[in-house]
């Protein structure tokens, strides 16, 4: 196994975590709500920032790509659509993993508030501000990055990390 130089520490991830989630249950007290965990990067990061909502959690799955390797195509590829009944008046909170250029989250958004959703707010885990290509910026983040290619905790390189608990870099 290459060298990976850790950026995040699974403690440091699980209390961003616990501050993002204490932010969505105030705005949505009392209310439900459906998380929808953009597949396959993010889901790691859903499934604890699910377990921390403390009102009723409806979930589903949204897969899309643009990613070859290291390197963003720029091409949104809808692998795994949404059902329109399952957005259509609910408040949606959509877990992205990377915001990187900006048009995944664009597409997704544009796609997503069609549907028409009662309210919608997208989380990212990590938002990579510098390579940003699109004017956007996710509702809520994790932790910023600089322009470095992540591994861990959902994120893969060629489908191999994602297990890590931990966000590192591979040291070349």
């Amino acid at each position: 196994m290459e060298k990976i130089k850790i950026l995040f520490t699974e403690d440091e991830i699980k209390a961003r975590i616990k501050e993002i989630a204490e932010e969505l249950n105030k705005k949505y007290e009392g209310e439900e709500v459906t998380f929808v965990c953009t597949l396959k990067g993010a889901v790691f990061f859903f499934c604890d920032l699910v377990k921390e909502f403390k009102g009723d959690a409806r979930i589903e799955f949204l897969r899309v790509s643009s990613y070859e390797g290291e390197s963003s195509t720029g091409k949104i590829n809808l692998k795994f659509p949404l059902k329109a009944e399952s957005i259509y008046g609910k408040n949606v909170v959509l877990v992205e993993d990377i915001v990187d250029t900006g048009y995944t989250l664009k597409y997704i958004r544009n796609y997503v508030k069609e549907m028409n959703p009662k309210s919608y707010v997208d989380v990212s885990l990590l938002d990579k501000k510098e390579r940003r290509k699109v004017e956007i910026d996710p509702d809520f983040s994790g932790f910023v990055i600089d322009d470095l290619f992540v591994i861990g905790y959902g994120l893969d390189y060629d489908q191999k990390y994602r297990n890590l608990p931990y966000i590192g870099v591979v040291e070349k």
